[in-house]
């Protein structure tokens, strides 16, 4: 008998499977689809594999803002500065002020990071140079002008025994 029930079951799933298929398709035509280039001449200079998480949500979404899509957008107006902002959970802060020209492309920007997760090379030189202090504060700092290297900093405040300094880091981690 149960031999029998699943024989059933099985030409039931096979006869149903096989009505499903239509003999008259209709066409399917699909939308044009518009692709935009991101700003990636910006973020070839911004980012790269030691950028602060915070950074690079908050880059990546300047990157891909489409200023041509806003409704004050004029293409008589040579230039246009948006602002963006990021907060995480974990209490870091961004900040990027990007100027666009008529046609999306990012001319120039100024970002400002408050309290992320410095990078390796940074934290390495911060300790070798000052053992046993604790680093209080942290900004980072990145500037960016269309078709020349981003500038990068760390201003970092430490702190030992009720003394204070403030450092200025490069990417590398030279202090200056």
């Amino acid at each position: 008998m149960k031999k029998l029930v699943i024989g059933f079951l099985f030409l039931g799933l096979t006869s149903l499977t096989h009505s499903q298929v239509e003999n008259g398709t209709p066409n399917i035509t699909l939308e044009a689809v518009t692709i935009k280039p991101l700003n990636l001449s910006y973020l070839k200079n911004v980012q790269d594999k030691n950028t602060p998480e915070v950074a690079v949500a908050l880059e990546n979404e300047a990157a891909r803002y489409d200023i041509t899509e806003d409704p004050i957008f004029d293409r008589e107006f040579e230039a246009y500065e948006v602002v963006f902002k990021a907060k995480t959970e974990g209490g870091s802060t961004g900040l990027i002020t990007a100027t666009y020209d008529s046609e999306g492309k990012i001319l120039k920007s100024v970002e400002k990071y408050k309290n992320i997760l410095l990078p390796k090379t940074v934290r390495e030189a911060i300790w070798e140079k000052y053992p046993n202090w604790v680093i209080h504060k942290d900004v980072y700092l990145v500037s960016y002008k269309n078709n020349k290297d981003a500038r990068k900093l760390f201003r970092v405040q430490i702190r030992k025994d009720g003394n204070k300094k403030n450092l200025k880091l490069g990417y590398n981690g030279n202090i200056y």
